[in-house]
């Protein structure tokens, strides 16, 4: 399939975070979001034997997942750097380096295609979903994973608060987070895509950072911020972490995560 039109610079912008801050997510961010990833392996390997596809698998974490629960995986990811995690924590699995819009597999190779927290990732969503469908035998099935609304992390509220006394916003590596937000959109757009029986389910998890520095450190490991600090220089590093420490003192350091679980079926 053709790649279609070229990659959007805010696109190009936010690989380039990924494939810098990969190690750091495999350490900080995964941990915390363990159990959104059980949760999506359970509904997307619901018996062994199942071949499955973990598409934008980051660091593996839902490849690891659905391999514990008998199925044959395949994990691919635009990120070399992600790909290179993924397999230094599970060398016997299969990961390769391919494009969401144009995947290097046969028509129907696979019986489920996963997909945690990455649909947003796709600069054309309907060529990416078009691939899906294809490389899904019929009547396989989508299992995706997305943010949803009503979720809280106050801790990183507060610093992105701080990030914006000291550097004002940078929108050049945004990610497409609103249209699946809420459950609706995101099932429009996978009707449109041709996929049958859509249906969406939210998962809560709720926990506390252990302390504040764990909590400045979460909340600055992701990729996109961590690339905009890096364009800033020691010492606005400096002052940003002191002015976030000293703004965290008593502060709510609980966690609250909303997730909008997608089911898809292909035709």
């Amino acid at each position: 399939m053709p790649r279609g039109d070229p990659v959007p610079s805010s696109v190009a912008a936010c690989r380039a975070a990924y494939d810098a801050y990969a190690p750091g997510y495999a350490r900080l961010l995964d941990p915390s979001i363990a159990g959104m990833v059980e949760r999506l392996a359970d509904l997307a390997v619901p018996r062994r034997g199942l071949s499955l596809l973990d598409l934008a698998t980051g660091t593996g974490t839902i490849a690891r997942a659905a391999a514990r629960r008998g199925a044959s995986v395949v994990g691919v990811d635009i990120s070399e750097p992600m790909l290179q995690v993924a397999r230094e924590l599970s060398p016997q699995l299969a990961f390769s380096c391919a494009d969401a819009h144009a995947l290097p597999f046969a028509d129907g190779q696979f019986d489920v295609v996963a997909c945690g927290l990455a649909l947003s990732h796709f600069h054309e969503p309907l060529q990416a979903l078009a691939e899906i469908s294809r490389v899904l035998q019929p009547r396989g099935r989508l299992v995706a994973s997305t943010w949803g609304a009503g979720g809280a992390t106050p801790a990183s509220e507060t610093i992105a608060e701080v990030l914006k006394r000291h550097a004002p916003l940078d929108t050049g590596d945004a990610l497409d987070e609103e249209r699946w937000l809420y459950p609706e959109q995101g099932s429009e757009l996978l009707r449109r895509a041709g996929f049958a029986e859509v249906s969406v389910s939210t998962a809560r998890f709720e926990g506390r950072f252990t302390d504040k520095g764990q909590a400045l450190q979460w909340s600055l490991a992701w990729p996109c911020r961590s690339a905009r600090l890096a364009r800033l220089d020691d010492s606005t590093h400096r002052a940003i972490a002191a002015d976030a420490l000293e703004a965290l003192s008593g502060g709510d350091l609980s966690w609250a995560f909303v997730f909008n679980i997608y089911l898809a079926t292909n035709v």
